[in-house]
Formats: structure tokens, sequence, C-alpha cells
């Protein structure tokens, strides 16, 4: 039975080589390849915590096909796929949470457009490879090759794929890797291993067996060892108490383990929580709303922003950019307020008319009215509209 790959399964993708392309030169001396899945921090506990997190709450991030120019909301097949379901096997809170912790730990992150003959999108694949490289063909259209840990190649046009980057810097193409968290996760590593060799060296015997036979022959010395250990020091030798005749005996050897103190250790944690501007709150899920805030926009807001542009901008054509075609992800930043917070704004914007009834109920975590009802705008009393102030002025002038 013939096996299928991913992709073959997916939208009958098929390994290919484009016929009578280059590899791309870029300006700044690099070479056109990328070798991803090299850093090793998505394998440390600390620095996967903080990828969660922001993928986490990355993956609250609405995504909505709008255009600008009616100030509406489109109702497309794109908005229903990034809306709802990108690609058969995950939903738009998966496919952006894969998204972001692909970038992170692998500092690019690539998604497949998959268009049918028609042009119509039909889905989007996040993919990620062992290695990278980009080619050219003779017209100069891009082409970037995936090489997959299955060994197998695909080379799939650049501009059929959504290319999200981090630390954009050194390379002209793609997201830099850095040797920048090495030395604190090497030390989070070893503050982990100290702790769980402390604990194993805490619970064993240790020592040497001194022998007061100066006669005994060496195989008569590694027996009587043996048997030292297979009586005392094992599981089973529950007391912790060891006993000897006058033939033996046993000076211990205290070994202390070095571990870090809780002082030592915040330290390390905090620098790489400052890597990934993030804070231990946040971490922790233990943070206030000012301290979200600063994590929304320090973070989460830069990689909407991203998004935004990058999926834009391989969706549309020029012309239906020009028209006010875009993608956008958005947030209720207002969730994470106190309530007092949420009140005092309803109150604030309810005097100029800004918010209709299920607007206020979403943001106090109610469920919407719907119908008429629900679309009332909310407005205080002391505020008119500006036509019929005008109209009352005039009329006070007519003296009516």
């Amino acid at each position: 039975m013939e096996k299928r790959s991913f992709l073959q399964r997916l939208f009958n993708v098929r390994p290919r080589i484009v016929e009578n392309t280059t590899q791309l030169q870029l300006l700044n001396g690099y070479n056109a390849v990328y070798t991803g899945i090299g850093n090793k921090e998505y394998d440390q506990k600390v620095a996967r915590q903080c990828i969660d997190r922001i993928a986490t709450h990355c993956a609250k991030l609405e995504p909505k096909h709008i255009e600008s120019s009616l100030s509406k909301e489109v109702s497309s097949q794109i908005n229903y796929l990034l809306s709802n379901k990108p690609n058969p096997l995950m939903n738009t809170f998966d496919f952006i949470y894969k998204i972001i912790s692909m970038l992170y730990s692998d500092k690019n992150a690539f998604v497949y457009i998959h268009r049918n003959k028609l042009g119509i999108v039909q889905g989007f694949y996040p993919l990620m490879a062992s290695s990278y490289q980009l080619y050219e063909d003779e017209n100069g259209k891009l082409y970037l090759e995936f090489m997959f840990m299955n060994g197998k190649t695909y080379m799939l046009p650049y501009l059929e794929l959504i290319h999200l980057r981090l630390f954009y810097n050194q390379n002209d193409i793609f997201g830099t890797l850095d040797n920048a968290l090495k030395t604190d996760l090497e030390a989070t590593h070893v503050a982990s291993e100290g702790i769980k060799n402390a604990i194993k060296t805490s619970t064993t015997l240790k020592g040497i067996l001194k022998f007061t036979n100066a006669m005994l022959k060496e195989k008569d010395i590694q027996a009587s060892k043996q048997k030292f250990v297979n009586d005392y020091i094992n599981l089973e030798n529950e007391s912790g108490i060891a006993s000897l005749d006058g033939k033996a005996e046993f000076q211990e050897v205290n070994l202390k383990p070095i571990t870090l103190d809780a002082d030592q250790l915040k330290m390390v944690n905090s620098n790489v929580y400052d890597y990934f501007g993030i804070s231990e709150n946040i971490v922790k899920s233990d943070f206030k709303s000012d301290q979200w805030n600063a994590f929304y926009e320090a973070v989460i807001e830069p990689r909407a922003i991203q998004m935004g542009h990058e999926f834009t901008n391989k969706l549309f054509n020029k012309e239906a950019i020009k028209k006010g075609h875009k993608i956008i992800f958005t947030t209720n930043r207002l969730m994470y307020a106190p309530l007092d917070s949420k009140v005092n704004l309803i109150k604030n914007t309810s005097s100029y008319g800004y918010l209709r009834v299920d607007e206020a109920r979403e943001v106090l975590g109610l469920p919407p009215l719907g119908g008429e009802e629900g679309q009332r705008i909310l407005q205080s009393l002391n505020s008119i509209d500006t036509t019929i102030a005008n109209e009352y002025q005039v009329n006070s002038k007519k003296g009516d």
C-alpha cells in the first residue's frame, strides 16, 4: 500500500523541484539557507512556559477580513476560514497558537496558503521544516524549498507563504537564531539537575568500606563489598542503618551537592522572562490589569500587527488593498480589567452614545440580548444630537 505524506493527504502537493532555478544570492553575504529547530529553547521548562503563555494569549486574537472603506467585516471564504477552521486539522485557536509557538522556538513561522485552480483560498497550513532554502527562477520568481524531518523536499512559491520573522536583523529573508539565551537556559538546566541529584544523594549511603584484615584476597574483598551493598545499600533497607563485624570498618563520605538558593534561581529565571518580554506574573497567570496591559502592548499587540500586515499582503493584490481589504487580529482587552473599571468605562462612554446595549453587556461578560433591544444605543439624556442642538438654538432666536 502506497503511503502518502502529510502535504499530499491534505492538499495534494507532491514533492517537486522547479526546473531552471538557482539559489538566491543575498546582498548581505549570507546564504539563502536557514537551518531551524537547532535551538533547544522549547525543550527547557522556563522557556517553554514563556512561549506557551505568549502563544496562548495570542491565540485569543480574533482574525477578521474587513473592508475599511465600508467600515465593516466582510463575509468571505477567507473570513470563514480564519475565524473558524483554517484547515481540517485545526481550529482558529490551535492555528494561531501553533504559528506563534513556531515563531518563538524557530524564529520563523511559515503558513502555506492553499488555493484551488480558480485562485480561491481553501485553507491555511503551518509548516515547520528542519531547513529552508530560497531559489529563484529565470523570471525572478522566488521559491522556498522545505527539507522536512523525514527527508522529503518540497518547493513552494514564496508568495504563497505567509512568513513571520523574529529577530529580523542579520539575514535579508529569515529571522535570526542566536545564543543570547544559551547561558541562562544552561543555568536553569544545571539548577534543575542539581536539585534532582541532591535528592538522590540524600537518600543513598556513600562511603569507604575498610577491611582490617590485610590478608584478605582481592576476590574476598570484592565479595564482602558486594554483600554489604546487597544487604544495606538498597531501597528495601528502610531503616537506613547498616551493621558490620570486626572484619571491616565503614567510613561515610558526606557529599553535599551545590544548589542555587531561591534568590539565585529567581534571578536566572528572571533573565529568561526578560528575554521573552514577559513577567513572572504573566507566566504564573497571577496578573493585574496594568500588568496585562503592559504585556499586551509589549508582546501581543506587535504580533497582532505583524500577522495583520503579512496576511493582508499575501492574501490580497494591490488593487484589493487600495480598496480597503485587509486582515486584522483583534482582542477584547477589557476582559482583564477589574469590574469597577468596566463599569466606569460604560458610564463615561454612554454619555456620548459610543456603545450599544449588547456591546456593554459583552464588556461585563453577559450574554447579548439580541434584536432591537440589544442594538439600542446607550446615551445619556444630558447629550443630544448636534442637528437637534442647532435647531434648538435657531428656534430660540426666533422666540419659538
